[in-house]
C-alpha cells in the first residue's frame, strides 16, 4: 500500500491513464470509481442517485469530496487519502472524549464547503490542478451538475472519464483478484445450498431465497438471482423469480451472484429433476464443451475475438449448428460487466489480471435454457478457474 493507502496497481494503472490522455487529474463519481481510486463505499451514495462525492487522482495524491454524513463512514472505515473536503451540513453532537472516530468525524467537518463544486476546487486546488485538464466520471452525475462544475471550475478544461476509469480497472490487482475469487466461492455455495433444497414443487422464489440466505450467510451481499425452471420460464434470459414450481423433467437455469466488498460474481449452473432428454443431454454438453473449450484457449496475448470465435465453433460442432450467441463472456469486477467482452469484434489482447466470467448460456422459448459460466483470472501461465464446483449437468433425484 502506498502512503495514503492506495494499491500501488490501481496508482499504476490511474497514472498511465493520466499520460496516456494528457490529464492532470482524474475524478471518480460513480460508487465503483469512487471505490476504485479511494477505498471508499458511502451508503448514502448508494441510497442517493446524483449525490455528489468526488474521488480524485492526480500525480500529487489522492483526494476525497464527501457530504458531510459520509464523515461517520470515513472515519469508521479508515479511509487514507492526501487530502479531504466536505461540504454542506448535519448534526452530530460530541462528548468531552468522543473517542478516536468521532475525533476524526470533528477533524474532518472542521470546514465543510459551501457545496460539492467548492470542496472539490479546495481539493483540485490543494493538488495545484484547479486550472488544469481534469477527466470527470460523467456516469455518477446529472447533466445540470456537470454543467455547474464547468462554471465554478473555471479555468480548467473538463472531459469524460467514465471510458478511462473502465480501461484502468481491466487489467485487477492481486488483492482485487482475491476479492472476486471469494465473491465466485460463495455464489458456488450458494448455488449448493439451491441443489440441496431442490425437489417437486419447489418454486423459483424459493430457490432464489435459499441463495440469497446462504450469500448473507457467508459475508457478501445479493446483487442478482435469476432462477428460471421449465420449458417456458428457462428461456427467460433475466427475469425475477417467479412461483413456478419444479416438476419431473424440468431443467433449472441458474444465473446468479454477489457482492463481496464491493467486487462481483456471475456464474451459472443448471439442474434437471430426473432423467435427461436425447436432447437436453446433446444441447448441455455442447454448450459445456463450447464453454470449456474457450477458457482453455484464454492466455495472454490472445485477443478476445479469438476466445469467442473458440467457444462458438466448438459449442456448434459439439452437436448444436444453430448456436448463436453475440458474446462468450465478460470481465467482471467492480462493476458486473468490466471491459473487455468476449465478441466477434473485439481487439482488446488479453493481459495477466484480467478476470472473466465465461458463458455459452442457451435459450430456447418452449423448451427450456441451459447455461454454465465461470469465473476465470488470465495469469502468466495461461488461465486459472476461480470457480471449482462440476461444470456438469446436476441431475436431482
Amino acid at each position: 500500500m502506498s502512503a495514503n493507502g492506495m494499491d500501488p496497481h490501481i496508482a499504476a494503472r490511474l497514472t498511465r491513464m493520466l499520460d496516456a490522455e494528457g490529464l492532470d487529474a482524474l475524478v471518480a463519481t460513480t460508487p465503483e470509481n469512487l471505490q476504485y481510486v479511494t477505498g471508499f463505499r458511502s451508503v448514502a451514495h448508494a441510497l442517493f442517485r446524483g449525490l455528489e462525492l468526488y474521488g480524485v487522482f492526480t500525480r500529487q495524491g489522492v483526494g476525497l469530496v464527501i457530504p458531510f454524513i459520509d464523515a461517520t463512514g470515513v472515519s469508521s472505515d479508515g479511509i487514507r487519502v492526501d487530502r479531504i473536503a466536505c461540504y454542506g451540513n448535519f448534526f452530530f453532537n460530541y462528548t468531552e472524549e468522543p473517542g478516536p472516530i468521532g475525533t476524526r468525524v470533528r477533524e474532518i467537518t472542521s470546514r465543510p464547503a459551501a457545496g460539492p463544486g467548492e470542496a472539490l476546487r479546495e481539493v483540485l486546488d490543494g493538488f495545484g490542478v484547479a486550472a488544469g485538464r481534469i477527466a470527470v466520471d460523467e456516469a455518477g452525475v446529472f447533466p445540470a451538475t456537470w454543467q455547474r462544475l464547468g462554471e465554478q471550475l473555471p479555468g480548467a478544461t473538463i472531459s469524460p472519464a467514465y471510458a478511462h476509469f473502465r480501461t484502468a480497472r481491466m487489467v485487477k490487482s492481486p488483492e482485487e483478484v482475491r476479492r472476486l475469487e471469494r465473491a465466485a466461492r460463495i455464489a458456488e455455495d450458494g448455488i449448493a445450498a439451491i441443489f440441496a433444497m431442490l425437489k417437486p414443487g419447489v418454486t423459483e422464489r424459493e430457490a432464489a431465497s435459499a441463495f440469497e440466505q446462504e450469500v448473507i450467510r457467508r459475508g457478501a451481499q445479493t446483487f442478482f438471482t435469476v432462477v428460471t425452471i421449465g420449458p417456458h420460464r428457462g428461456a427467460l434470459a433475466d427475469v425475477y423469480a417467479s412461483e413456478t414450481a419444479l416438476k419431473p423433467g424440468d431443467l433449472v437455469r441458474l444465473d446468479l451472484g454477489c457482492v463481496y466488498q464491493g467486487y462481483r460474481s456471475d456464474i451459472s449452473r443448471t439442474a434437471l429433476l430426473g432423467a435427461p432428454t436425447d436432447k437436453q443431454r446433446r444441447y448441455y454438453d455442447a454448450i459445456r464443451d463450447g464453454e470449456i473449450a474457450a477458457i482453455a484457449a484464454m492466455k495472454p496475448g490472445v485477443p478476445v475475438s479469438r476466445i469467442f470465435e473458440v467457444g462458438m465453433t466448438v459449442t456448434r460442432e459439439a452437436g448444436m449448428p444453430h448456436y448463436q450467441r453475440n458474446h462468450v463472456g465478460h470481465g467482471i469486477g467492480l462493476e458486473p460487466y468490466d471491459p473487455p467482452t468476449i465478441n466477434a469484434a473485439g481487439q482488446t489482447v488479453l493481459e495477466p489480471g484480467m478476470v472473466f466470467c465465461v458463458e455459452t448460456p442457451y435459450y430456447e422459448h418452449g423448451w427450456g435454457g441451459i447455461q454454465v459460466e465461470d469465473a476465470v483470472e488470465i495469469t502468466t501461465a495461461g488461465v486459472r478457474r476461480l470457480t471449482q464446483s462440476s461444470q456438469e449437468l446436476h441431475i436431482l433425484g
